[in-house]
């Protein structure tokens, strides 16, 4: 409030001293030029050169304002940045809509004036390699490189990708093996190496990679269990493919890679069924019988079902009496009724297993139990009915592959 009284006061002073002097005198001024003259007084003189020398400062203010970064230069700057972005977001756009060609076109062409120049060259190196123009893609994957550091290791993963998606899984090893001992915790390396293993079929490096998948997230928790079924099982499918290797050693190995498994998978019958075959390649049924009952009751499944009437063991009764227990809970289960059959016809129970087999046959008419049928009646002399099956089971068999 004072500073306002101050300059008031101060204004009130000043105009009293220009009244008071021009009260003075006004004073003239004249100005000649060839024939013509010009005259003013003093204080419109003083006036008109006040008001041009602002005007004059102002118009060299606003030409370097429009000369310098405020103004044309900028102005100009400013509308090619928004045109080149607009061609990078068309671009995107083009890339989400799947049109490879034009989302390359448009990305590549606005890559060098534009502010995200790597995004661009990124995601038009993906179109052009979704386009299946794998030399155009390597050179814009190199210009990344080449322009941006910071993006190099994107692009060499890409540049992997690419090798990976045409089959020279050699060649993208090679180059991912020193990029992953740098770096043993990128995630995105973790992945590649695991497809290329997977791909290769090297289910043992694989399996090493697994611990490491899941500790820094290399993928979504449902795929990494996807992975380690798809793992598991390749391993217990091969776990007798050593020709020079003899059954304890195959028995030991097949129980040092079931440990392996973590305690959750072994509850799924996804393993268990390829666990239990292993088993029986190796001849170790003395654990199967155990394995299939104890997983049967936890968690009920056709492949285990399969598999424990097709389990040939010498304590045949203890088989039949757990199986009719589960006919209790299971009455209307082909595959149980089929599994029944077969082992009374192990027992030699043969009119229980006919009894079982029809019934079974009245569920579901497959093959295996024509079959199992079929050789139960010429066991007992039923020659003509036996063939009469064997006809219907092959009619079966076509038609469900048609």
């Amino acid at each position: 409030m004072r500073k306002l009284l101050l300059l008031l006061a101060l204004a009130l002073l000043t105009g009293a001293a220009v009244v008071w002097l021009m009260q003075q005198g006004s004073g003239y001024l004249l100005i000649g030029f060839g024939k013509t003259s010009i005259e003013m007084s003093l204080w419109v003189a003083g006036t008109v050169y006040f008001v041009t020398t602002l005007t004059l400062i102002w118009l060299v203010l606003l030409a370097k304002w429009l000369v310098a970064a405020g103004g044309l230069r900028q102005w100009w700057t400013s509308r090619r940045h928004v045109r080149q972005l607009s061609k990078t977001a068309q671009g995107l756009l083009h890339y989400a809509d799947q049109d490879w060609v034009k989302a390359k076109e448009l990305l590549t062409a606005s890559a060098q004036l534009s502010s995200m120049s790597d995004i661009n060259l990124l995601f038009a190196a993906q179109a052009a390699a979704e386009a299946d123009n794998r030399e155009e893609a390597n050179r814009l994957l190199q210009r990344l490189q080449d322009s941006h550091p910071n993006a190099a290791a994107v692009a060499a993963k890409i540049q992997i990708r690419l090798l990976i998606d045409d089959g020279q899984l050699d060649q993208a090893l090679t180059q991912l093996q020193p990029l992953y001992r740098d770096n043993p915790s990128d995630a995105g390396l973790i992945r590649l190496l695991t497809r290329i293993y997977c791909e290769q079929q090297d289910w043992y490096s694989a399996q090493r990679l697994l611990r490491d998948i899941k500790h820094y997230n290399a993928l979504p928790k449902e795929a990494i269990t996807d992975l380690q079924i798809k793992v598991y099982v390749a391993l217990l499918n091969d776990i007798d493919s050593k020709p020079d290797s003899n059954k304890t050693e195959q028995y030991d190995e097949l129980s040092e890679l079931w440990d392996m498994v973590p305690r959750a998978l072994r509850k799924l019958p996804e393993l268990i069924v390829p666990y239990a075959d292993a088993l029986a390649r190796i001849k170790a049924t003395e654990r199967l019988l155990p394995l299939l009952s104890g997983a049967l009751n936890n968690h009920w499944h056709s492949d285990l079902v399969e598999r424990f009437g097709l389990l040939t063991m010498a304590n045949g009764e203890k088989q039949l009496a757990t199986a009719e227990k589960w006919l209790l809970n299971h009455q209307q289960d082909a595959g149980l009724l089929l599994a029944l059959g077969r082992i009374c016809a192990r027992l030699e129970l043969r009119g229980k297993a006919k009894d079982y087999l029809n019934s079974a046959l009245a569920l579901d008419s497959r093959p295996e139990v024509y079959f199992e049928l079929a050789q139960l009646l010429d066991s007992m002399g039923e020659a003509e009915v036996s063939v009469d099956m064997h006809r219907l089971g092959l009619e079966v068999a076509i038609d469900s592959r048609n």
